[in-house]
């Protein structure tokens, strides 16, 4: 009996010692599971922020918009697409900024009291370009007129002067076959309040790495040390009055360049731009053709002669939002 006992409790032991070892098998697996897991979590973890370190830093090794990524940039063409009329003043400027970094071509002339002028055939004479025109030069008045209705062209902007010059944009827009405010802008949308944002803008932009080739056009007295400029084509100092001989060779040396694709056309000319612009959009839109006129002289120039470049009331101006409808213009 008592080895009996002896036998039962020693199979007894060895039960509890197989289950033992079962229980420990069992939270091994459990631990090898886990560190299992653990380890792919780390490693994905490890893997994700890799992925995100490298398209941090792609993306700001330079400074264009396209490269941010590609989401922003369908976003902007959007909401080209869906354009009615011109943004707040500041959101306006942000809008081109936006298109000129995802390089979606577009283009952009601007009309003042100048061009105003002109095209109702008043003797001009502009006091800090020293440029004039009189009613003999009929030809330049003529294709400014024809240029104010560049907006009637896919992505082709005209800028009109602000409210408080009402009368001016009216005037403007009687010459202009323009019927809706999809394609207007400010005149001034780089220049007074969004001016100081222009110059930090437009410094880091003529230094990025992924823009497209800039063509400068402007005034042939420029700083002669501007690498940014891939090419430069020099503006007489007299083009306006003279525009029958000197426009007809700087417009055929443009047209030339401008059947190349991927081309940004810096332009600081006066109301020549407002020409120069529309003839070559129509050579070749696979470019954007820009009016940065006066706002691009710190950089051309090396200094500003505008006083919009100082602190002062100037430099604090905007625009008020603007609608048109059937040619009726009315400002907010």
């Amino acid at each position: 009996m008592e080895n009996d006992k002896k036998h039962f409790n020693y199979f007894n032991d060895e039960i509890l010692t197989i289950k033992a070892v079962k229980k420990e098998i069992k939270d091994l697996k459990k631990s090898v599971y886990f560190f299992i897991l653990m380890t792919t979590v780390i490693l994905s973890c490890f893997f994700i922020f890799i992925i995100i370190f490298y398209r941090y830093n792609s993306i700001f090794k330079n400074d264009s918009f396209q490269n941010l990524n590609n989401y922003k940039c369908s976003f902007t063409a959007e909401k080209l697409y869906n354009r009615t009329q011109p943004l707040e003043f500041e959101n306006e400027f942000f809008f081109f900024i936006e298109l000129l970094e995802c390089n979606i071509p577009f283009s952009l002339i601007r009309f003042g009291d100048g061009e105003n002028s002109i095209m109702k055939g008043k003797k001009l004479k502009a006091g800090v370009d020293k440029w004039y025109w009189s009613s003999e030069n009929k030809t330049f008045q003529k294709s400014l007129i024809e240029s104010s209705s560049i907006c009637l062209n896919n992505n082709s902007f005209i800028g009109i002067p602000c409210k408080n010059w009402i009368q001016i944009s009216k005037s403007i827009l009687s010459f202009s076959n323009c019927s809706s405010s999809k394609y207007m802008t400010y005149a001034t949308v780089f220049i007074n309040k969004n001016y100081k944002m222009f110059q930090d803008w437009i410094l880091k932009f003529i230094n990025s790495s992924n823009r497209w080739k800039i063509i400068l056009v402007a005034n042939s007295n420029i700083n002669k040390s501007l690498a940014w400029a891939d090419k430069f084509f020099p503006v007489p100092d007299h083009l306006i009055e003279n525009w029958d001989i000197y426009g007809k060779e700087l417009i055929s040396k443009l047209s030339i360049e401008a059947k190349n694709n991927n081309l940004i056309f810096f332009i600081s000319a006066g109301p020549a731009a407002n020409i120069i612009v529309p003839i070559l959009s129509k050579i070749n839109n696979k470019n954007t053709y820009i009016d940065f006129g006066s706002s691009i002289e710190f950089i051309t120039k090396g200094f500003s002669t505008r006083p919009y470049s100082w602190d002062n009331k100037y430099s604090k101006q905007s625009c008020e939002t603007f609608t048109i409808h059937n040619k009726i213009l009315t400002y907010s």
